[in-house]
Parts: C-alpha cells; structure tokens; sequence
C-alpha cells in the first residue's frame, strides 16, 4: 500500500505527458517524429526481441550485435544504444503480441513511471519526506529534459542512476556486503541499459561518492575506499564484454568525436530557461523560446528556488554531506554539458582521459545531472515546510512542468507486401531497397527489415561505415555498369525500387537483373549472374594505363579536393586541398586550407609589440600544425576507404577516386615527379 499511491501519481503523470499515446498504443509511435531517431530505436528494440526469443545463445557469444543493417559491416548494433536488456525485459510482451510498435509505447510509459519511483525513493530513503519525495520524483520523471528527448527511447533509461545513490549512501553509513553488490549491480545495469548514462552516471558516482566521503569525513577511511572499490570492481567485470565490444568496434571503424562536434551539441548557459515546444506554461505561451532538444534544459523556477533553500538549509543543518555531494555533482554536471566551449582545458582532458567519452556526441546530455542534484536539494528544501503548502509548491511545480506533445506521429506499418515476399521466398541474400537514403530516409526500410530480418545495405544509426555513402551513391545508380558492379562486389541477391525498370531490347545483351514481384509498395529484382555476364562485368572494369610519353602536365594546372569529416548525421567541412603545377620548373605545389572556425584561438591585443610577436608565433605554430592535421586526417581517410573497398570487393584498388588519373599520368611521364615540392598553408 505504501507504494500504491506514488504509482498512481506516475501512472497519471505518464498518461497526461503522452496523451493520446495510451488510447492507440498500436496505431501510435510515442515520438512527436516518425522516421529518424523513433525508428531507429524500434528497429533496435524489435532486433534484440526478436533475437532473444529466436536465439537467446546470441546474447551471449555477441552474434546480436552482428545486425542486418550496413551491409556487409560487422556489429553494427553496437553503432547506437543496443537496448538489449529492454529487449530482454519485453520479449514476453512481444511474444505474446508480435507488436513491436506496442512494445515501443510500453517501455516509454514504463520508462517515466520508473524512474520517478526511483527518485521517489532515493529521496524518502536519504532526506525522509514525503511531498520532497513527490517533487522529485515528478521533476525527475516528467521534467523538460524528458520531452526534449522524446524522439530519444535510449535516453529515457533513468531509472538506475536514482538507484545508485541509494546504495552508494546505504554503504558510507554501513558494512553491509549486500550494499556493496547492490551498488555494483545497479552501476552496472545503468551503463548496459545506456552507453551515455553509464558514462554520465559513473562520473556523477566519483564526484559524488568522493563529496560524500569528505561530508561525513570518511575519506581517508580504509574500509571504506575498500567496499566502493569492490562495488567498482563488481561493475567493471559486468560491464566489460559489452564495453570491450563497443571498444572494439570503435577501434576497426574509426568511430569517435571530435571536439568541435561535441560543441555543436553543447549546451549554453541560455539553455537553462528553455523549455520543449510541448510545455503548456511556457512553450505554447512562448514566453521561453525553444532552441532544439539538446538546449531545452528548464529545470522549473519553483524547483530551482526550493533547491537553493534546501543547500542553504542543508548546509547549516544535518545534511550537510549531502548538500556537499549535489553541489558537486550540479557544478560537474553543468561544466561538462557546456561542452568544449565551457571550461575548455577541463572538457579536453575528460574527452582524452575519460573513457567513453569520446563517443559523446552531445555534452548538453550532462545537464541530467544539474537536474539529479536540484531533484535531492530541493526535497530538503521542502522537507521544513507545513505540508499543506508543501503540496501547493508541489502542485505549481507540476504546473511549470506539464506538457502535452503537439502532434504524435503515426507508428509505421509493421506488414508490407515487399516485407512479405521477402521473408517466403526462399532464396537467401542480402536486400537493397532503393533509394539508398544517406540520413533518416533510411530507417523505414530498417523497420521493414524486422519483417523478413535479411542483411540490408541500407542504414541509420548514431555511427556509420565510411563505405556507406560511396557505396550507396553508386548503388543508387542502378541499373548502371557500376551499380551492378557494386551490386556483384557486395554479393547483393535483391533489389527493391520503388518503380518498374525500363525492360532492355532485345537486341542488347541480358541483364543480370530479373524482374520477380510488382507490389503494390515497390518492385523486386533478384540479381542472376552467369559465368557469361561475370566475365562480361569483369572486362569493363579492366582499365588499361596508358603507354609512357612526355609529361603530361602543364604549368598552371591545377586539382583541387573538398575534405569533409563525414559520418552518421555529420558532413562538416574540414578544409580544402589543392596540387598545382608552377613554373618555370616543373614542381608540384600542395596547399592546404582549413575553415576559419578552427581558427577560434586569435591574436588578443596586447600593450607592447613583444606580446604581439609572440602571439603570432603562436599562432602560425597552430596554424603549421592545423595544416598537417587536415593533411594527416585526409591520408587517414583515404586508408580507410581502401580498406573497405578491399574487404567488400576482395582485392586491393588500385587508387582511389581523384588519384587515378595523376596516378596514370605521372607513370606515362615516366613514373618520376621532377622536382617535386611539397608546402603547406593555412588561411583564414
């Protein structure tokens, strides 16, 4: 009974933020977006229930993480959040429902109810009360930062940071060997469930075990450095297959952010007073403007007041650790979501030495924490307050954090015709559904994988391979010589278009295509290669050099190559690269040129020309140094292309696009570059 009412507050919290999501569980995605992040997730989820009730041993030796998506990559669950152990918890549901989309809703709902419980309870446990409690847990469970990441499942998995405390606070004040495998346990789970908030979570433990050690003045005591470390040990050793895995995909794929990416996900100090467009009092009203939902971070006015009366009183009180250790995790929290544009030295040395972190793509995520510690300070704010008023803050502060989505989006349809005929028939291979899409365009054709569960070239996820796009840009060709050459290559069976391809005459040779369905929702082509066309398809690909003669160039001809970073959702320029032919003589000269944003370290004005000149120096070091980062980035690059172009085609090009053709014309001069230098700029 002590439980029941909490529940039933959450319970209807849930329903009210999601409205009419409870009425149309089935026809409704819990999401204010369709394609994109939403389907991403419920491919995810649909990919580990399904993977759990057909072959659970995959959990267990990694083959689940060896998903149908990117084609022919290796582990590409482990591109996002892998959500295996919701999967785990909802495979009964889906099993009896063979829903995925209803399975989707469930988690969401249950996702909110359960974490306000949790906060509900670390709050009873540590400050003992019980409007505080209630405060907390609807500001945990139903703040801004939900509803800025609706579109975002994964980062609804709250529910174990809460949890964390509780056990951490449970073994400063005891020996209890079950509080320390308590901690450990729930430490762990927190960082399965989620890669962000098991790195979030686990600096939030270390700021805030080390606050509270020195507020009780325990933190030279050995017994217990002893138990955190075991509790640490413990999480270590659960966490370390999936850790290893996502490590080692990182590692063979290049993954990684850089930190001029992590800012432009950053948080800025404004992003405190902005709420989701969905919020009733301020969103709808306007009266705090909306910035996207990484900056929609409103923690409540009401909150926030009671969270510096609770420090304040704290402090002079009995809870004074306590107070210690939220200000602690507040200020980490609110340093680190400002990202690299914040406390620069302290974000760059977290990034670098912080393992996991590099995989953050936005810092502004870290402000869970400023809400974590408002949640504890402000239950004691309201702990000393009459209870009737008590419930009258509570009830304002709801006020301040209710929201309505504007518009649910319409959950997609799990059977179609395409999805059909390709899980009866019986040819096995991998599927091409065109047009590849390069973006969210590709993630319907992932939840129609779920139906038939072939490997599919196309893809979406917060990573990407970097044959992705060359390859889809080629494919998306077809029926050209080189889409059916990339076709062949990556060992495609099928190809899905969305219209007819126009039938070949008949007195032009037989294509390797073959028409086998026209569906109401695309038409499907099974690709058939002969030894005939095999042979055909070999003999166009086989260039011939050219004989040597003289040299080709001509001074002031001129390449020039654009250099983007590139990867799921990102396309940034990071400079241009040009080779030249100058005169009289003949030499090569190679500029460099990178954008003016990398350049953000400029000369400051100084009294005296001594400081001027040695800001400059400074700055033509960074700029030497920017120059052969692009250089060094681009060869990089150009590596890692070969070698996905070698594991999908089997043998070594011989360059690759943009080289081929000076590649050809210096070995026609003679296989010698006279005179050739080499020389970098940067500018601005």
């Amino acid at each position: 009974m002590r439980w029941l009412r909490p529940l039933g507050v959450y319970l209807a919290a849930a329903v009210v933020t999601t409205w009419p999501l409870v009425l149309h569980p089935r026809s409704l995605l819990g999401a204010t977006t369709g394609p994109g992040d939403p389907y991403l997730n419920l491919w995810i989820l649909g990919w580990g229930m399904q993977t759990v009730l057909s072959n659970p041993a995959a959990l267990v030796n990694g083959a689940v993480f060896n998903a149908n998506i990117f084609y022919p990559a290796r582990g590409t669950l482990a591109y996002s959040d892998h959500l295996l152990l919701q999967s785990v918890l909802l495979a009964p549901l889906y099993a009896i429902t063979h829903d995925v989309v209803l399975c989707y809703n469930a988690l969401l709902l249950a996702s909110l109810v359960a974490s306000a419980l949790a906060m509900h309870l670390l709050v009873r446990s540590v400050v003992g009360t019980e409007p505080g409690a209630y405060l907390a847990g609807l500001a945990w469970g139903f703040g801004s930062y939900r509803f800025a990441h609706l579109i975002h499942l994964q980062l609804q998995s709250l529910y174990f940071l809460p949890l964390t405390f509780v056990f951490l606070h449970r073994l400063m004040a005891g020996r209890r060997t079950r509080d320390v495998v308590l901690l450990g346990v729930v430490a762990a789970l927190q960082a399965i469930s989620s890669v962000y908030y098991g790195i979030i979570g686990g600096l939030a433990l270390v700021a805030g075990g080390l606050a509270l050690a020195v507020g009780i003045g325990r933190w030279r005591n050995t017994a217990v450095l002893k138990r955190l470390a075991y509790a640490a040990t413990l999480a270590a050793v659960l966490v370390a297959p999936v850790a290893a895995l996502y490590a080692n995909v990182a590692q063979r794929e290049g993954f990684g952010r850089n930190l001029y990416e992590a800012g432009r996900n950053a948080a800025i100090v404004s992003s405190y007073v902005q709420v989701p467009p969905g919020n009733v009092l301020y969103g709808r009203t306007g009266l705090l403007h909306p910035q996207g939902p990484e900056r929609e971070l409103f923690p409540g006015f009401v909150l926030i007041a009671l969270a510096l009366v609770g420090a304040w009183r704290g402090w002079r009180g009995d809870a004074r650790a306590t107070v210690l250790a939220m200000i602690a995790i507040a200020v980490l929290g609110f340093v680190l979501s400002l990202g690299p544009d914040g406390v620069r030295p302290f974000y760059a040395a977290v990034h670098r030495f912080v393992f996991g972190l590099s995989a953050i793509r936005a810092p502004a995520r870290f402000s869970v924490l400023v809400l974590f510690a408002l949640c504890v300070l402000a239950a004691h704010g309201i702990r000393r307050i009459d209870p009737r008023i008590a419930i009258v803050l509570v009830a304002v502060a709801a006020v301040e954090w209710l929201y309505v989505p504007p518009m649910l989006a319409a959950a997609p349809s799990l059977h179609t015709d395409v999805g059909q005929w390709l899980a009866q028939d019986s040819a096995q291979g991998p599927v091409a559904v065109l047009p590849l899409g390069l973006d969210i365009d590709a993630t319907p054709a992932m939840v129609q994988s779920l139906e038939h569960r072939r490997p599919i070239v196309n893809g979406y996820s917060g990573q990407r391979p970097d044959f992705y796009r060359p390859l889809a840009e080629t494919i998306n060709t077809f029926p050209s010589r080189e889409a059916l050459a990339a076709l062949h290559d990556a060992r495609v069976r099928f190809v899905v278009t969305r219209e007819p391809i126009a039938p070949s005459e008949p007195s032009e040779p037989t294509e390797p295509y073959q028409e086998r369905a026209r569906l109401a929702d695309g038409v499907i082509y099974e690709l058939v290669w002969t030894p005939e066309l095999e042979t055909r398809l070999a003999a166009t690909a086989i260039l011939e050099p050219p004989a040597p003669g003289s040299v080709p160039f001509k001074v002031g001809e001129l390449a020039q190559y654009k250099v983007n970073w590139g990867g799921a959702g990102v396309n940034l320029s990071a400079g241009d690269i040009s080779i030249g032919v100058e005169g009289p003589q003949f030499r090569f000269v190679v500029k460099a040129t990178t954008p003016s944003r990398d350049a953000r370290i400029c000369v400051r004005r100084a009294g005296t020309r001594r400081s001027l000149r040695a800001n400059r120096r400074r700055r033509e070091c960074r700029e030497r140094r920017d120059a052969a980062d692009v250089a060094a980035g681009a060869r990089r690059h150009c590596r890692a292309v070969l070698r996905a172009n070698a594991a999908v085609t089997g043998r070594r090009p011989c360059a690759i696009s943009g080289e081929r053709s000076w590649t050809e014309r210096c070995r026609r001069a003679g296989g010698r570059r006279r005179g050739t230098h080499f020389r970098g700029r940067n500018e601005h």
